[in-house]
């Protein structure tokens, strides 16, 4: 199962008078919004910060996503909205340059 995950990293930049409410926010996403994200196959989606600066990285499974899941798009418009505000830049995919992986001994 693991060899179906995708991991992508994203960045985005915070306006300066933004951070805390911007962190405020995550301390309480609202749980239709972490079903949303569980119901398209997101394993583990990890945010952090240095100084404006913010890094998102998503693992998701494809093959977890409910094949007859419905998008509530009022829901992501009303997160986006309160999040938006927040950024200067806002999130944009990061480019992977380099990777090492543990070899599994055989013993």
């Amino acid at each position: 199962m693991a060899a179906d995950r995708v991991t992508e990293m994203k960045v985005a930049h915070l306006h300066p008078d933004q951070v805390q409410r911007y962190e405020q926010l995550h301390r309480d996403i609202p749980a239709g919004n972490e079903r949303h994200m569980r119901e398209a196959g997101i394993v583990s989606l990890r945010i952090f910060r240095e100084g404006l600066t913010l890094f998102m990285i998503v693992e998701s499974d494809p093959s977890l996503a409910l094949p007859d899941r419905v998008i509530d798009h009022e829901l992501e418009e009303a997160w986006h909205r309160l999040t938006g505000e927040c950024f200067s830049k806002t999130w944009r995919d990061a480019s992977e340059i380099y990777q090492l992986h543990r070899e599994d001994s055989k013993a």
